[in-house]
């Protein structure tokens, strides 16, 4: 039972120093483009399936020109839209991207000026959104946050506990020798 705790321990130690970076990074980088100019965002409709799925994590960072066929996060009426440029048009030094959802049939109505492109995807993760978005509600963040730090506290109070015995019966043998 007790090597069944050791290795739970080992694997739970693991997965937790793993992971955690890695989510900090995607939810530092949901908030600000400041580590590196690395901005991630979640795909949140079927627009540009099969490509980016729902739920789908896209890193984007900011480039000096975009092309036809990138894939760009840009900003339309505050909402955050992926979505890959179909024609770049170039009027007197101002470029405008025409963009289209993969899934869609036609291009989107409005073109989306330099200014307001986010970023080109750079790569992306898919479905690590979904647990993300679940990560961010109530029973997410018990679940995956909550619990997996209290099992944690729960085995350090065991290893605690276990290192105190040993002790404790080190010295009690020390002490159980005859003196000479």
């Amino acid at each position: 039972m007790k090597t069944i705790f050791i290795i739970f321990g080992i694997i739970l130690r693991i997965v937790i120093y793993a992971a955690l970076p890695v989510l900090a990074f995607i939810l530092i980088t949901s908030r600000t483009s400041a580590l590196g100019g690395i901005q991630s965002f979640v795909i949140l409709t079927g627009s540009m399936a099969p490509a980016l799925p729902v739920g789908t994590v896209v890193m984007t960072k900011q480039m000096p020109t975009y092309s036809k066929n990138d894939v760009i996060a840009f900003k339309k009426d505050d909402k955050n839209v992926t979505h890959r440029i179909v024609e770049v048009e170039n009027k007197n030094n101002v470029f405008s991207y025409k963009t289209r959802g993969d899934a869609n049939n036609v291009a989107d109505i409005d073109l989306v000026r330099k200014d307001n492109v986010l970023g080109k995807m750079i790569f992306s993760i898919p479905y690590l959104g979904t647990f993300i978005l679940f990560l961010k509600t109530v029973p997410g963040f018990l679940i995956f946050i909550v619990l997996p730090a209290i099992i944690y506290i729960f085995f350090e109070i065991f290893n605690i506990k276990h290192e105190m015995t040993k002790e404790i019966k080190k010295k009690l043998l020390q002490n159980m020798q005859p003196k000479t």
